[in-house]
């Protein structure tokens, strides 16, 4: 089925008079015109009846005006805070802390494990030497001492 035969809807006939109103508003019709046109595009049924009420209003760039080509905007992003871009410079990546971090943990594990092969009995001193420390600050807990 064609467009123009197509039934029309309220709010079909709601979009025509909003455009009929804007016109009037620009001085393309007079109060008069107006009305009529509003009555028809009220009884109009199909498509084709409410597009002959606005196609004699169609936007036309003014006398003169040459068409320029218009190139997309860049996205706007509001301004930082002064705090907000002390966080973001801050956030800049800084592989060298973390690689130190790294070889540091991986010369501690070399070495224990060269003395853990070398001297097991000293791991055991170790650990009996924290697990002291570690029930020293549970009963300092205890007593109320922290």
């Amino acid at each position: 089925m064609d467009r123009d035969q197509m039934r029309a809807s309220e709010s079909d006939r709601q979009v025509v008079m909003e455009r009929l109103r804007q016109a009037v508003e620009e001085g393309r019709l007079d109060v008069a015109e107006y009305q009529d046109r509003v009555d028809a595009a009220m009884q109009a049924r199909v498509y084709s009846e409410l597009d002959v009420l606005i196609a004699d209003l169609q936007q036309l760039s003014p006398p003169g005006f040459a068409e320029q080509q218009v190139e997309p905007t860049r996205e706007m992003r509001p301004p930082l805070s002064k705090a907000n871009q002390q966080l973001r410079d801050g956030q800049e990546p800084r592989p060298s802390k973390w690689k130190i971090t790294g070889v540091a943990a991986a010369i501690i594990v070399a070495i224990g494990l060269v003395l853990f092969i070398a001297a097991p009995e000293l791991f055991l001193y170790l650990a009996i030497g924290v697990l002291v420390v570690l029930v020293l600050f549970v009963v300092a807990a205890f007593a109320g001492l922290f």
